[in-house]
This record gives C-alpha cells, structure tokens and sequence, in this order.
C-alpha cells in the first residue's frame, strides 16, 4: 500500500492485481479522469452493471459510501464504488475519523474510488491550514489501505510528446517544434489540447499538422491574444492595436491578463535586445532563461529588438510599471489606464531616433 508515481501505478493495473481503495487527484485533470476510467474499466470492465457499479457525488453522505463500499459483487468478479470531486476538506473532525477508520472496512470484492476530476486539492490556495491538514490526513491514511496517485501537470518535453502521441493514433502526423505551437497558444491544459489536436487531425486526415493549420485552427488562450497585441503595436498600426484592444474587452479580457501580455511581450523584445548587444545568441540566451521549448518566442522578439533602441525600450517598460503600481494602488478605471499606456507605447515608439 503507498503513494506511487504514474509509472507504477501503470504497473500495478496491468499486474490486476487491484487494491480495495484508490484516491486519484492532483493538477492535471486529463490524466485524473483517465486513470479514474482505467481503475473502472479494470475492476467492472467497459460496461458494468448498475448493481456492481455506484457512481456517487461529491454530496453523497458517508453513510451511503460506506454501504455502497460494503455490499457483495452481484454478476462480476469485483464491485466499484467511484466518489467524485469529494471535498475532505469540508468534512468535520468526527466525519474525518469515521472515515479514517472505516477504510480498513471495505469489502474484500470491492474497489472504492476517491476521485477529483475538477477539485482543487492544491494546499496553496487553502487559507485555513486546519482545512488543509485534513485532505493529508486523509491521504496518509488511504496510503495505509490503498493506493493513493497525484498527477502533477506534465513539462515541456512529456507534453510535446503527448500531442505528438495523440496525432499518431488519429492517424495524422505531428512534429515536436508544432506541438511547441500548439501549446504556446493553448496553454498547458490537456483536456484542451487534446481538443484541439483531435481537431487538427480531423482537418488534415491523413496528413501533417502544419503551423499554417495550427495558425488556422486554434482558438488562443487569453494570455496568448493579449500577448498578440504587441505584434500591432510594434507594427505602428493604431487601428489594429485599438481594435483588438475592443475585442479584448469586449471578450471581458480581465485588465490585468492584458497588462501582462504587453508586459510579457516588451520583455521579451528587452531581452533580445540585451543578448544582441552583448554578443550573445538568442539561442544561448533563452537557455540561460529558461525558455526551453518556448525559444521561438525569444527568436521572434529578435526581430522587433532590431527596430528599437534600449532606451525606447527602457522608458517602454517603465511605462507598463507606472500602469502596473496604478492598477494596484488606486481606484482608476483599469481600461482608462491600459488604454492611456498603450497610446503612450505608441508615442514613445513614434518618437524613437
């Protein structure tokens, strides 16, 4: 009985050699829906019974789990009990230990699920640490009777070669810089990108999923198209930049997404600046950064560096500041402010020697 890594955990459903209870949470929801299905799928097969099978909600009562997990398998080997999205955290001290101490209770011929699919289990955003002790209560005593798996989001590199996975099976062809593509516009959700790459593949078939049709096709996550932005403004473009400001807002972009998207951009662009004029390469400098598979974004921004002296940049980047500190120091309207920064980028840009 433990915590086992992703690997492991593999190992053991293969094995079938299958524990009376499993708790499956973490960051990664994709993979906590997919392992939750596996566990199912191993203990009832693909298409269980209703009498060896309970699925229960996150306000089930502890009396109807433990009834549900006690019962005798009818018409199959096993009987499975999934819980979903169960808020431990919410339970009271004595329900805690009820639970705590029915754990070793479940009946031999079942396999009790505990799993989150969509509940945040992080302790980072949990304020009260009492409530935080209990879910770790809780793990520390399913680690005792069962098997406890916490799915973390995935790097770079495993994710690239995810999608890269996912494209095979549906037939279509997809290189590691694409994937990178992809996800630099979609962000690192996988329920999202696995969307997106089904979507790709039904598009080219048979064929390979190209940046013209990731450029096509994928719908960009907030950061991406407040970071798109600064593509019309280093372009001297003022109806594009105030048109897709519009669109921004008119979407309901929170002001600060799209602060941090202008930021990004110009920081970037500052970057290249710095590793050109010390005769560096862009190449070594997103390494000593840190922008792994994102090293495309610091080549791009090489591009614009070369339209601008370091101090146009410079006044550029204390320009976002001084809107920054506004926004968090006062009761402007946060629009007003973005608009009046992106004018004075513009200006400064229009005045650059």
């Amino acid at each position: 009985m433990a915590k086992l890594n992703e690997q492991d955990f593999k190992k053991e459903l293969s094995s079938g050699n299958l524990k009376t209870l499993y708790v499956i949470y973490g960051d990664e929801k994709y993979l906590v829906k997919k392992y939750t299905q596996a566990v199912i799928k191993k203990a009832v097969g693909k298409d269980p019974s209703g009498f060896d099978f309970f699925q229960l909600s996150s306000d089930a009562p502890l009396e109807e789990i433990f009834d549900a997990s006690q019962q005798i398998a009818l018409f199959s080997e096993r009987k499975c009990v999934n819980v979903t999205d169960y808020d431990i955290n919410s339970l009271s001290e004595s329900d805690l230990k009820e639970l705590e101490n029915f754990l070793p209770e479940i009946s031999p011929t079942t396999v009790l699920i505990f799993s989150m699919p969509t509940l945040d289990t992080s302790s980072k955003k949990k304020k009260d640490s009492k409530a935080k002790s209990k879910f770790v209560k809780f793990l520390s005593a399913a680690e005792k009777q069962g098997t406890v798996l916490e799915l973390k989001k995935l790097g770079d590199i495993a994710l690239e070669s995810q999608l890269m996975k996912w494209a095979e099976k549906n037939g279509s062809k997809l290189s590691k810089i694409n994937a990178s593509k992809i996800i630099s516009l979609i962000g690192t959700d996988m329920n999202s990108l696995k969307n997106e790459v089904d979507k790709l593949s039904a598009y080219v078939k048979d064929g390979e999923i190209t940046v013209e049709t990731i450029e096509l096709l994928c719908v960009k996550n907030s950061e991406t198209k407040a970071y798109n932005l600064s593509r019309y403004i280093t372009k001297k473009d003022y109806n594009g930049t105030f048109n897709e400001l519009n669109i921004l807002f008119g979407q309901n972009e929170r002001p600060e997404i799209i602060l941090g998207g202008i930021s990004s951009a110009f920081v970037d662009i500052y970057r290249a600046k710095a590793a050109i004029e010390s005769g560096k390469s862009i190449s070594a400098a997103a390494k000593e950064l840190k922008y792994g598979s994102r090293e495309f974004v610091l080549k791009n921004a090489g591009y614009s560096a070369a339209k601008y002296s370091s101090e146009t940049l410079k006044a550029i980047l204390d320009a976002i500041l001084d809107t920054d500190m506004k926004m968090k120091s006062t009761r402007s309207d946060a629009r007003i402010l973005i608009e009046t920064l992106v004018a004075k980028i513009l200006l400064i840009i229009k005045e650059d020697r």
